[in-house]
């Protein structure tokens, strides 16, 4: 019987100690995102009106914002990852290497079917940090996906100096931009970016705030299915009912 009490007391540790166990990462950047991944962001706050005022009217006509409304939803499909694409850059009149991701978007709508998606995108960051022009502000202000290690390929960028990057915890990047520091005309007044990031690198939160904390952009990643998760899932419950089956044989026996 101590026998039995000693076996099933070093499976359970067995099991805590791989839980716990840190996963080794390479220092080089990687795409954390795969083919068939699908990423839902719901829209909790936007104060369209105030954010035509402050930034023009054409802030939501295309890219993350296109059409976007408080209380709707857009959703990406990854179709194709590529850590080596060559693009033409007007910054350094060159081919240049990208990281790029391929994916279907539905863009933002409030109708509770998605239908068929509505275009084929895509998106890319440069391989090489030194690549972006000097003081560099990302087109949404806060990228929405990028390679990880997010806070070293960030370091690695001569970002606009109201940038805050933040890697200790939760992968993050707070940006205040100056009124009329865009292009001596936008933003109106002065604005504050805070974006939170997954362990993919993937946008999970986006707050823009003006004045005294008051936020009229608020953006959130409702859900997300990767191919990893499913297939870890699987995994991890037939190994645990495995686990569990043999400990009850033990104690029948």
């Amino acid at each position: 019987m101590k026998f039995k009490f000693f076996l099933i007391s070093y499976v359970l540790l067995l099991i805590i100690l791989i839980g716990l166990t840190p996963n080794a990462k390479a220092s080089d950047y990687e795409i954390g995102v795969e083919e068939g991944d699908t990423f839902i962001w719901n829209c909790n706050v936007c104060d369209n009106g105030k954010l035509d005022e402050i930034l023009g009217k054409e802030w939501d006509e295309d890219g993350f914002f296109e059409d976007l409304e408080q209380g709707s939803r857009m959703k990406w499909r990854i179709r194709d990852t590529d850590d080596d694409e060559k693009i033409y850059s007007s910054e350094t009149k060159d081919n240049e290497t990208v990281y790029s991701i391929k994916f279907g978007k539905w863009v933002w709508t409030t109708n509770d079917k998605w239908g068929d998606e509505d275009k084929d995108e895509e998106a890319y960051l440069f391989k090489d940090p030194d690549d972006y022009s000097d003081d560099f502000i990302f087109p949404e202000f806060a990228p929405i996906w990028l390679p990880i290690p997010i806070g070293e390929y960030l370091k690695k960028i001569d970002l606009y100096e109201g940038y805050t990057i933040d890697a200790r915890v939760i992968d993050s990047i707070s940006c205040e931009i100056d009124r009329a520091d865009i292009d001596d005309k936008y933003p109106k007044e002065n604005i504050k970016i805070v974006a939170m990031y997954n362990e993919q690198g993937v946008l999970k939160s986006y707050k823009l705030y003006i004045g005294d904390h008051n936020i009229i952009l608020d953006i959130s990643l409702e859900s997300f299915i990767t191919i990893n998760f499913l297939f870890l899932s699987i995994i991890t419950a037939f190994f645990y009912v495995g686990i569990i089956y043999f400990i009850y044989k033990l104690m029948k026996s």
